[in-house]
């Protein structure tokens, strides 16, 4: 339900900000308003999650979200229309939602024995675009019928059903080795060692890095897209986000079914490709059937590439810190994602969007071909322990290009 509120409030702004200035940048601000404070605020709840009661800093974390999304609804209610003034509340809200992140994470490996972590994040992200899908449909339905306040009023009250469901879970979740001697900047540095020194961890936030700069911003741009290319509004955008988190949930299904069979750094080179492919698809789609399609494939490659990289991460993470490595993780996201979609965003300004994604599509591939080759260790890393084959058996024949340019 929350996260159904989150994608209500993300679509109906972002197309009234888009109907309003008709500019990629503006209405990527939205977008950046929701994602970016993890930058900021992640590292400070990171601290926090190592510090206290994992399950009461998100459930606090929680409660200024329903506070700051309040005051929007009221803002749109008074009939403030200001990019600026909208982008604030909402950067104020996803703050307060970036400090509790760390703790929300931190939790899950102690929810599950190791070999269903993956199945675990899944579940997380099937979670989140369930509401993806929900969300637009229930926010074009509710702006028609009770205007954009109430529709926002209805996001502010899916964290008060959060923070029931967090209370619920009756057991705490500290962790056994917090150091309550070491001051901030000792404990951020300590966060930041761990994860330079444990590989796996080191190797998956770089690839969601290069994965938020250059594929994920054509989520943020979906309103402006839609209505520069196919004349849309709310209800086109609300499709195309939905046949994204259609196909989100069916590539959860696919690489967790597929992890069990393959090794990850395998999974992880094709999902590469794949994501490249679709992004350039959806960049040249002919029409509104082609553009859902299009967001459907890159939902589902954006997902699996995201499982794969956290349950990674989440899986080697040591429990002392594990908080803080989250939070680097979820701040580098963030960061990368601003970037992504300033950076995006100008280019669709100065061009189009359609050359923008394309150059976001090469960059993908560029970026991941220097990276792999810089890091050998790459592969051992991302597979840990598996035992599972590279690849199925096959005759061997010359080099396959495709297998060298995955670095495999």
């Amino acid at each position: 339900m929350s996260d159904a509120g989150t994608w209500v409030q993300l679509i109906v702004v972002g197309s009234l900000v888009a109907a309003g200035t008709g500019s990629a940048v503006q209405t990527g601000l939205v977008a950046l308003a929701t994602f970016m404070p993890q930058g900021i605020a992640s590292p400070v709840g990171g601290l926090l999650a190592d510090r206290f009661d994992r399950r009461k800093v998100f459930a606090l974390a929680l409660v200024g979200q329903a506070i700051a999304t309040t005051a929007l609804a009221v803002v749109l209610g008074s009939g403030v229309r200001s990019p600026l003034v909208l982008t604030a509340f909402i950067l104020v809200s996803s703050a307060a939602g970036a400090l509790g992140a760390p703790s929300y994470a931190a939790m899950l490996p102690d929810l599950v024995p190791p070999e269903e972590l993956m199945a675990m994040v899944s579940l997380g992200v099937y979670s989140w675009n369930s509401g993806r899908i929900v969300g637009p449909l229930v926010g074009t339905a509710l702006v028609l019928a009770v205007g954009p306040a109430w529709t926002v009023g209805f996001n502010a009250f899916s964290f008060v059903v959060m923070v029931a469901a967090v209370l619920a879970v009756r057991r705490p979740f500290i962790s056994a080795h917090a150091d309550d001697s070491a001051g901030v900047l000792q404990r951020l540095a300590g966060g930041w060692h761990t994860l330079r020194a444990t590989p796996a961890c080191f190797h998956g936030v770089v690839l969601l890095v290069l994965f938020n700069l250059t594929a994920v911003p054509f989520m943020g741009l979906i309103p402006i897209f839609v209505a520069a290319e196919f004349a849309g509004g709310t209800g086109l955008a609300g499709l195309v986000a939905s046949a994204q988190g259609v196909g989100a949930i069916i590539g959860g299904v696919l690489i967790t079914v597929l992890a069990a069979r393959y090794r990850r750094s395998f999974l992880v080179g094709r999902l590469m490709f794949v994501l490249s492919g679709a992004l350039a698809l959806y960049a040249l789609a002919p029409g509104v059937p082609w553009v859902v399609a299009a967001s459907a494939l890159l939902g589902a490659a954006s997902s699996a590439m995201f499982i794969s990289s956290s349950a990674v991460i989440q899986r080697d993470a040591p429990d002392a810190s594990r908080g803080r490595v989250m939070s680097i993780m979820q701040a580098s996201m963030g960061v990368s994602y601003g970037v992504g979609l300033l950076f995006i965003g100008t280019i669709a300004d100065t061009i189009n969007l359609p050359v923008a994604f394309l150059i976001g599509s090469v960059l993908l591939l560029v970026g991941f071909g220097l990276l792999t080759r810089r890091s050998r260790h790459w592969r051992e890393a991302f597979d840990g322990n598996e035992v599972l084959p590279v690849r199925p058996a096959r005759v061997e024949q010359p080099v396959d290009v495709l297998s060298v340019a995955c670095g495999d």
